[in-house]
């Protein structure tokens, strides 16, 4: 009987043993995975001396795939894993030579000074990687950073950080206010006092904003964002935020997001407003400069009108709304100002927006005066012909030309002679007569306001003239040259 029970035991030993080698081994196995599929480290600065790299035979498709993540004793690089050991030394010269910390490549970095964390790799390394450490297989360690240092380049790696931090950040971010467009919101940004913000937005945040998804060293490169900054605008319906992101691409030009988040700051959904990327003319005598995306508009009511420039000069309109549940919502562009509109590719444009040929979209009328915000996100076509102005490329005003005395016209004397003076600066008198047209059922656009009796306007030589009591607008029909694109030699 007693050899019995200890023949029991021995079995049951045996079976916890096995039960919790696989308890560990598939514990490992699933803290191994979640290790896996945490984000890389995101590039944050890299400089590179390319002859002395290609001098010492460096590979590049190695380099340029390189992708690092550093969990607890574990660093990831491409598609090996190798065991590390974090270890200190009291000063940075102890890991780099005098002439390596003189080199210029290590200008454009701020090296860690006082107790230095670093790497010490304790696994055999590939060739490729070695070439890429400092001697005796080492790599320095910075408060969630991780940076290579060698005569040929230098490259730091930042890691991801979450919506906690985020948020943060984000109450000390600078606030606006709705309606805002892209003349208002640059003027803001350029504004001296925005600077006074501590609003600026690490790269460390990429991952978050889902402006990178574990790409590659060269794919980092190719859309290379720094200076990112936020703006807060109104909450929606109190538990969306909304937060304009501002960044300057590679080629130094800015690039505009708006970022809708949860009440807790979990991403919803961004679009891009404004990128000027697509350039494609440049007209010496006007200044005229087309962009990709040209302008954008958000209302009260988070209604969002945004126009995308492309190469062949056409333009595509998009309307947006924002969904209760925080998203993005494309609505349907209609215009009554064009029998035909360009023919579109729907693998490249949205089968909703509203596409313009080249020549209906440079057919705009040009400012000859001061701009002023209240006018700026306005778009005028008139058509003296048909009798037909187009606003905002979408809605079309008939209209009736006329005649008028220019004192009874004003009204005002002290009007009167103010644009007497106003209108000799264009060669043109109305100290007797003036010629003006007349919009038919024009009450209901964003124009209105600024006309005389919310309906006129003074059209003379060709020209325009929005007038009030304080301002004077003054919009000129293109020349033939702006109707067409012209490739620049």
């Amino acid at each position: 009987m007693h050899g019995f029970y200890l023949s029991l035991i021995k079995k049951n030993i045996m079976l916890i043993r096995i039960i919790c080698l696989l308890y560990v081994f598939f514990n490992f196995s699933n803290v191994h995975a979640k290790d896996i599929e945490q984000p890389d480290w995101i590039l944050d600065k890299y400089v590179e001396n390319y002859n002395l790299m290609n001098k010492n035979n460096y590979n590049f498709d190695y380099l340029n795939n390189l992708r690092v993540k550093l969990v607890n004793n574990i660093i990831y690089i491409n598609n090996n894993q190798y065991n590390v050991s974090v270890r200190q030394i009291s000063d940075i010269s102890q890991l780099l030579s005098k002439d390596l910390i003189e080199k210029t490549i290590i200008n454009e970095f701020i090296l860690p000074t006082g107790g230095i964390n670093y790497l010490q790799f304790e696994s055999v390394l590939d060739i490729n990687l070695a070439k890429l450490l400092l001697p005796k297989g080492r790599l320095i360690l910075g408060k969630e950073q991780l940076l290579f240092i060698n005569e040929s380049l230098v490259a730091s790696f930042l890691k991801p950080k979450d919506k906690n931090s985020f948020l943060t950040l984000a109450n000390k971010f600078p606030a606006l206010d709705l309606p805002i467009n892209s003349q208002s919101s640059t003027d803001f940004i350029k504004d001296e006092n925005y600077h006074n913000y501590p609003q600026n937005i690490s790269r460390s945040y990429l991952y978050y904003l889902k402006l990178f998804d574990n790409n590659s060293l060269y794919e980092q490169l190719n859309n290379y964002l720094t200076n990112l900054n936020g703006i807060k605008l109104p909450k929606i319906n109190n538990v969306i935020n909304p937060i304009l992101i501002i960044g300057t691409q590679e080629n130094e030009e800015k690039i505009v997001y708006l970022y809708l988040f949860s009440e807790q700051f979990n991403f919803s959904d961004k679009i891009i407003l404004s990128s000027q990327i697509g350039m494609t003319r440049h007209n010496p005598a006007t200044g005229d400069l087309p962009f990709g995306f040209i302008y954008y508009n958000i209302d009260k009511n988070y209604f969002i009108e945004r126009r995308q420039r492309f190469e062949d000069e056409t333009i595509e309109v998009q309307h947006f709304q924002v969904t209760k549940e925080g998203k993005f919502k494309e609505l349907p562009v209609t215009s009554n100002c064009y029998s035909e509109l360009a023919v579109k590719d729907n693998k490249i444009h949205s089968t909703k927006s509203l596409l313009l040929t080249s020549k209906q979209a440079n057919n705009y009328m040009r400012f000859e005066s001061n701009i002023f915000n209240e006018l700026y996100d306005i778009t005028l076509t008139l058509n003296p012909a048909e009798k037909k102005l187009c606003v905002n490329y979408q809605q079309a005003y008939s209209f009736t030309f006329g005649k008028a005395k220019s004192k009874q016209l004003f009204g005002n004397e002290k009007r009167y002679q103010q644009q007497v003076e106003n209108f000799k600066k264009f060669n043109i008198d109305i100290s007797n007569e003036l010629e003006y047209i007349t919009f038919d059922n024009i009450d209901k656009s964003p124009l209105s306001k600024f006309l005389l009796n919310g309906n006129k306007a003074i059209y003379m030589n060709e020209i325009l003239f929005i007038v009030g009591e304080d301002y004077l607008a003054v919009y000129r029909q293109p020349t033939e040259s702006e109707l067409t694109y012209q490739e620049m030699n």
